[in-house]
């Protein structure tokens, strides 16, 4: 039976890459594509995780069940595509089958959730569904008009509003292509040559895996404008370097996403975002590059120094390595580095991310052949796009379930009240409508693309801040911001979801490890709305001296989340540290003094202590 499962499994990947690659290169609609996505993803799950893998019997059973539906559900999408296609939501009957199989759908997606990814996601989104069949009966703003069964399955099986939204979109149209790539790059022999350059690079550095998955997400992030597709094209070479060097698989993972999110924050090209926002406020672009460089020096600093203090915890030494031994490997495969050149040169051409990592990957399996010792048989080409096709899973799946998340946050319209409740509540409190709009900005940015998510945000919210006397081009860097950590907060989080697909980790203790490094990332933004002059607005003066006080609150904030420096430290300690940090980024004069004069004393105790206890070892 296992052989069976096994040998399916291989057939239903290679057709699943054949569809991939026909779409990238045949122009096919949205509700086809994303329905059979999802579907293939299914049949893997039925075919990779048994039922009950101690009963057989009964799992072949179930299994074949679940298989044959998604089966049928794919082939009444691809029968009555036009129909499906050309229909109007709400407005045209539905059939018998449309019915059936839209509920089919939900409960075997629910299932697979909880097969593949525990029992987390599933239970949220049963929690939304049920909001939206009971929601009537809640008390105050949550209350809403209550949504039926034929208006529950329309939502988020016949429109692109549920299920078949930004996040499986995303995965189908973007992701999909760079797991592909990113395969081929782990198991090729470039995997060697990255390994080789990463090393080569950080070989004297204490965490120099950790360091280097860093400047490689953000260099390519930058480009790629996806924080997913960001985490899984970097996160399958370095993620290995980082669990041989000794970092955790759970400090990796979370590492990986907030690295990969981060890269959209780097100019000079920070994804499609910046160019929409540059559209929206009717400034240049050069000015938005300005004004990100400085925030973004922070953020990728304070990831460099959290996981300096983790390696040093840990007692992760500095790697020995031959650097003649790995200079020669670098020479011996350089040539393999012109496909990440042709994928940013295309990316940056304007080709779109689904052809650009496709053809890189074609770049590469060619180079690969130019030389004996890298050259890949037939075989060896049709199992690396097979591994790839089968890690997507793991992002296609909650991307699939998020979906059903956002579609009842909409439709219900949750997200347009809290957009009601920050204008009624935040009266003329800045903080308390900045504190309001953040969470707003997550909930709404639940699984969407970042892009997606900003317009949104930025479209309900920037008016309120500005109205408070927030600049327009501060407001709509608020907004930016925290759209991009939607991708690492959960309940949904798909860059957190990517990494832990990847490390095979814990959804959940991803997103929340990944949280908790990237707590900077949820203080600039607040920075720079009560002190511009973060963001280069303002003299040069007070441009020096607030990126000065946000460097030290960035090395007493690293050390209270990690808990090391010169040694461990108990939470007394930590929050000390993690209290002088806040009082050096809250924006007066005042505060900053009272922040550096504790931030030193603590640091001039810790190195007594230090000191102390080497010569007490000695």
């Amino acid at each position: 039976m296992e052989k069976i499962r096994k040998h399916l499994a291989f057939w239903v990947s290679l057709c699943w890459l054949a569809g991939q690659i026909y779409i990238a290169f045949v122009p096919v609609q949205g509700m086809v594509i994303k329905p059979l996505h999802v579907g293939f993803a299914l049949l893997l799950v039925f075919l990779l995780k048994p039922f009950i893998k101690e009963k057989p019997l009964l799992s072949a059973f179930v299994d074949a069940v679940c298989f044959l539906t998604t089966f049928a559900f794919m082939a009444h999408i691809v029968l009555n595509s036009v129909r499906i296609v050309e229909r109007i939501p709400f407005v045209d009957d539905l059939f018998y089958f449309d019915k059936f199989f839209a509920l089919a759908l939900v409960i075997l997606l629910m299932e697979a959730g909880r097969r593949y990814l525990g029992w987390s996601m599933t239970i949220i989104a049963v929690i939304f569904m049920l909001y939206s069949f009971f929601g009537r009966s809640l008390p105050g703003i949550l209350s809403h008009q209550g949504v039926d069964l034929i208006s529950f399955v329309e939502n988020q099986v016949m429109t692109t509003g549920g299920i078949f939204s930004s996040p499986i979109a995303a995965s189908a149209e973007t992701i999909f292509y760079f797991m592909f790539l990113g395969a081929f790059l782990a198991a090729s022999p470039a995997g060697i040559l990255f390994v080789s350059i990463a090393k080569y690079a950080t070989r004297n550095s204490i965490g120099g895996p950790g360091k280097a998955s860093i400047l490689a997400s953000g260099l390519f992030g930058m480009i790629s404008g996806s924080a997913a597709a960001n985490v899984a094209s970097v996160g399958v070479i370095t993620y290995p370097m980082m669990k041989k060097g000794g970092f955790k698989p759970v400090f990796s993972a979370a590492l990986l996403a907030t690295a990969g999110t981060g890269g959209q924050l780097i100019p000079p090209v920070m994804g499609a975002s910046a160019f929409i926002m540059a559209d929206m406020i009717g400034i240049s672009y050069f000015k938005i590059i300005l004004c990100a460089t400085l925030p973004a020096l922070l953020y990728v600093g304070s990831l460099l120094w959290e996981v300096h203090l983790e390696a040093s915890k840990q007692e992760i030494k500095p790697e020995e390595i031959d650097a003649k031994e790995h200079l020669a490997v670098i020479k011996g495969y350089l040539h393999l580095m012109l496909p990440i050149v042709a994928l940013v040169a295309l990316i940056a051409t304007g080709r779109s991310l689904m052809y650009s990592a496709l053809a890189s990957t074609v770049v590469l399996i060619l180079l690969c052949q130019i030389k004996k010792d890298t050259r890949l048989s037939l075989k060896e080409i049709v199992d690396m796009g097979v591994d790839g096709t089968k890690a997507s899973v793991i992002v296609a799946l909650p991307c699939a379930l998020a979906g059903i998340v956002i579609g009842e946050v909409v439709f219900t319209g949750l997200g347009l009240r809290f957009s009601a409740v920050i204008a009624s509540f935040s009266a003329n409190s800045l903080l308390l409508a900045l504190l309001l709009s953040t969470v707003m900005i997550i909930i709404m940015g639940m699984g969407m693309p970042t892009s997606a998510a900003y317009i949104m945000s930025a479209v309900l919210l920037a008016p309120a801040m500005q109205n408070l006397g927030v600049e327009a081009i501060v407001a709509h860097m608020f907004i930016f911001y925290f759209a991009n950590m939607s991708m690492i907060t959960p309940p949904v989080a798909i860059a957190s979801y990517t990494a832990a697909g990847i490390a095979e980790t814990g959804l959940w203790e991803t997103g929340i490890e990944a949280v908790r490094l990237a707590i900077i990332l949820f203080l600039i933004p607040f920075i720079f709305v009560y002190n511009p002059a973060l963001l280069g607005l303002g003299s040069i003066p007070a441009i020096a001296w607030v990126f000065f006080t946000c460097v030290m609150g960035i090395m007493g904030l690293g050390i209270g989340v990690i808990g090391y420096w010169k040694g461990d430290m108990g939470w007394p300690m930590r929050t000390l540290f993690i209290v002088a940090a806040l009082l050096l980024i809250v924006p007066e004069t005042i505060s900053d003094i009272a922040g550096l004069a504790i931030l030193f004393a603590l640091i001039f105790v810790q190195l007594k202590r230090s000191r102390a206890a080497v010569q007490s070892g000695s």
